[in-house]
C-alpha cells in the first residue's frame, strides 16, 4: 500500500509532537469517559401488508426493501450507547454500540489521532466512510426516519462502515477544505453494492458456479470537502469517489426464471451540496441535494446453466430536501424532500436491457423538539420506486406498486452528546 509509508510517518511525527508536551497521559480527566444513550421507536400505517412491503424490489439492484421502522403498528428502531475518552496524548476513542431488534451491531469503534502535523489526522478501526453527505451520520442525525432512495438502493439501510483507515488533510486556509483517502477491507455489512467474500453454489445443472474472494485490504475511497460562510449564509459542497469488488448470490437476471450470480468491480461516485440561511438564534432555513451514480462491471452466472456472461451496470439517483426551523425558539422544523432513482441500465454480452427508471418518492415532516434530548416527528411517504415480481410465462415481470406510510418516530436521549453536524 502506497499510503503505508506515509501513515507510519506521520504517526512517529505525532508520538515526538506529544513528548514535548508532558503531562500523564493515565490522568483521572484522561480515563473519565463520556456516555450517553439514544433511543428510537415509531409507530407507523402502512397502505400495503408487511410482508408484501417486505417483498417489493428496486428493478436491476442488488438491495432488498429498507423496512426498519416501518412494520405497521410500533417499532423499537434502536438504542444506541457511546462511549468516548481520550486513550492519551496520542489518541481519543470512540465508539458507538447499536441494540436493534436483530441483535447487537458495533456501529463504529474507532481512535483518531490528536497531534499529526502539517493538519493531517488519521482515524483507524470500525468506522462509516465519509463518502458523501449523509454516510458518516448516525441515523438519529437525519432529517427524515428513512434514508433517501439513492441511499436505500445504493449504500443499504447500514451505509458504508467497514474496518480500515482514513487519512484526512485539513488545509490552512481561511475556509474548510479537507481531502480524505479510506481503506478499508472490503466487507462492509449489509451494503448491495460492495462485498470482497466470494462464493462456491451449485447450478441446477450440477455445475459449480463461484467467484474467488478479492485480494484485501479491497474498498478505497477519497473525498474533497468544502465550506464558506458569507454572514448568515453557509454553502457546503463535496465529491466522493469509491471503487471496490462486488459479489452477490441473488440477482434477478431481465427474462431468468433462476437466480443469477454476480462478480462485479463497482465504482460509485457522488456529489452534494447544503446551503443554509441562519435567519436568527433559532430559526433557519436549510436546502440539501445529493446525486450518486453507479458503474459497474463484470460477469453473471445463471444458476440454472451456470452459463457466463459478460454484464455493464448504471444506475443513478439523487434527491433533493428543505428544512425549515420556523419557530422562534427553535423547537419546530418543517421539511420536504424529494427523491428520484434515474438511470437504471444494463448490458449482457452487448446487449442492452432497460429496468424501469425515474423511480420517485415524494415525503413530508413535521418535528417538535422539546428540547434538544428528546424529539416528535410526524412523516408521509408517497412511494412509487417499488415493484412487484411477477412470474408470467416463465418469465419475470416488474409490477409498479404505490406504497403510502405515515410515520411517527419518537427519539430521546440521555447524557453528554455532541452537536448535531452541518
Amino acid at each position: 500500500m502506497r499510503l503505508l509509508p506515509a501513515i507510519l510517518f506521520l504517526l512517529v511525527c505525532s508520538t515526538a509532537f506529544a513528548q514535548g508536551g508532558g503531562g500523564n497521559p493515565f490522568s483521572q480527566s484522561a480515563l473519565n469517559p463520556q456516555l450517553s444513550a439514544i433511543g428510537d421507536f415509531s409507530l407507523a400505517n402502512v397502505s400495503r401488508a408487511d410482508d408484501a412491503a417486505s417483498a417489493f424490489v428496486f428493478p436491476g439492484f442488488l438491495s432488498d426493501a429498507v423496512r426498519d421502522g416501518k412494520e405497521r403498528g410500533f417499532n423499537f428502531n434502536f438504542l444506541e450507547l457511546d462511549l468516548s475518552a481520550s486513550v492519551d496524548p496520542y489518541f481519543d476513542f470512540f465508539s458507538f454500540i447499536s441494540i436493534e431488534p436483530d441483535g447487537i451491531d458495533v456501529e463504529e469503534l474507532y481512535v483518531n489521532t490528536r497531534q499529526l502535523p502539517w493538519g493531517f489526522a488519521l482515524r483507524l478501526g470500525k468506522l462509516f466512510s465519509a463518502f458523501g453527505r449523509l454516510n458518516s451520520q448516525h441515523k438519529h442525525f437525519w432529517d427524515f426516519l428513512d434514508p433517501p432512495l439513492v441511499y436505500e438502493a445504493f449504500i443499504g439501510a447500514e451505509g458504508i462502515k467497514d474496518v480500515g483507515a482514513r487519512l484526512s488533510w485539513t488545509a490552512p486556509f481561511d475556509f474548510l477544505l479537507q481531502v480524505h483517502l479510506e481503506v478499508f477491507q472490503g466487507k462492509p455489512e449489509g451494503n448491495p453494492t460492495f462485498d470482497a467474500e466470494g462464493f462456491t453454489l451449485a447450478a441446477e445443472n450440477g455445475s459449480l458456479v463461484s467467484a474467488p474472494d478479492a485480494a484485501v485490504p479491497a474498498l478505497f475511497a477519497t473525498s474533497v470537502k468544502t465550506s464558506f460562510d458569507s454572514g448568515d449564509h453557509v454553502v457546503l459542497l463535496g465529491v466522493s469517489a469509491m471503487t471496490g469488488p462486488t459479489t452477490a448470490t441473488a440477482l434477478e437476471g431481465p427474462a431468468s426464471t433462476g437466480s443469477m450470480y454476480v462478480s462485479d468491480r463497482t465504482w460509485l461516485y457522488g456529489a452534494d451540496v447544503t446551503y443554509k440561511w441562519l435567519m436568527g438564534s433559532y430559526r433557519s432555513l436549510a436546502l440539501q441535494a445529493e446525486f450518486l451514480r453507479r458503474q459497474s462491471e463484470g460477469t453473471t452466472i445463471d444458476g440454472r446453466s451456470a452459463e457466463k456472461n459478460s454484464v455493464d451496470k448504471v444506475n443513478s439517483g439523487l434527491y433533493v430536501q428543505a428544512v425549515w426551523r420556523f419557530d422562534p425558539n427553535g423547537r419546530w422544523r418543517v421539511g420536504a424532500r424529494y427523491d428520484i432513482l434515474l438511470e437504471n441500465e444494463s448490458s449482457h454480452n452487448g446487449g442492452r436491457f432497460a429496468f424501469p427508471a425515474d423511480l420517485p418518492r415524494y415525503s413530508g415532516m413535521l418535528e417538535f423538539s422539546p428540547t434538544e434530548f428528546s424529539r416528535l416527528r410526524l412523516q408521509y411517504n408517497y412511494d412509487r420506486s417499488r415493484f412487484a415480481v411477477v412470474d408470467v410465462a416463465a418469465l419475470k415481470r416488474f409490477d409498479q406498486k404505490d406504497l403510502q406510510e405515515i410515520l411517527l418516530q419518537l427519539t430521546f436521549a440521555v447524557g453528554p452528546h455532541g452537536a448535531h453536524s452541518f
